[in-house]
């Protein structure tokens, strides 16, 4: 009980177990390879080429490339018909007065609130039109609105309430016909 362990240090050996130390020094790359060096797209040659030359001690054999096909490559030609497609984007881009007055949830999304509709939609003009300083300014540099971001029409929506965004100028746009409208009705 009274032996201590000491820690032996790490003492290159012959693997041929001569006994004989071996001068030959092994490099181990220790730290990951950075983005470069994992992103690096080279063709069979190059890489077979790179491998050769960071170990060029060690004779290396790669394999023949397979035999993909003895035929000639003719081109498209005849064999298939020619095709178009009409891409349209999937969304619209229209004037930004556009959207001032629009209630989604009716007139987007289908929502139907009965008798109560007529009510709903008249509060929501009201509101459009008291507030159409404020929603004027709030993007001031954009002039034009599109329907990314929102869903299709007729898409199963909840009913949303949709607050408008609050920001310096518009605040500032409100404020000013609010103060307008005081000096010019006292």
């Amino acid at each position: 009980m009274g032996k201590t362990i000491m820690p032996v240090r790490y003492q290159p050996g012959n693997p041929s177990g001569t006994g004989e130390a071996s001068t030959e020094i092994i490099s181990i790359q220790l730290e990951p390879p950075g983005i470069g060096r994992l992103s690096q797209l080279d063709s069979d040659e190059k890489l077979q080429e790179r491998i050769r030359q960071q170990n060029s001690t060690e004779k290396h054999v790669f394999p023949d490339p397979p035999i993909l096909s003895r035929d000639q490559y003719v081109g498209r030609g005849s064999l298939w018909q020619k095709r178009q497609m009409t891409v349209e984007p999937n969304f619209v881009c229209y004037g930004k007065l556009q959207s001032f007055f629009e209630e989604p949830n009716s007139e987007r999304y289908g929502w139907d609130l009965g008798p109560l509709s007529i009510p709903v939609q008249l509060a929501h003009f009201g509101v459009d039109t008291a507030l159409l300083p404020m929603r004027v300014m709030t993007d001031p540099w954009r002039m034009h609105e599109c329907s990314t971001g929102h869903c299709l029409p007729g898409d199963p929506v909840p009913y949303a309430i949709y607050p408008n965004e609050l920001t310096v100028t518009n605040s500032a746009a409100q404020l000013a016909v609010i103060a307008a409208l005081i000096v010019i009705f006292p």
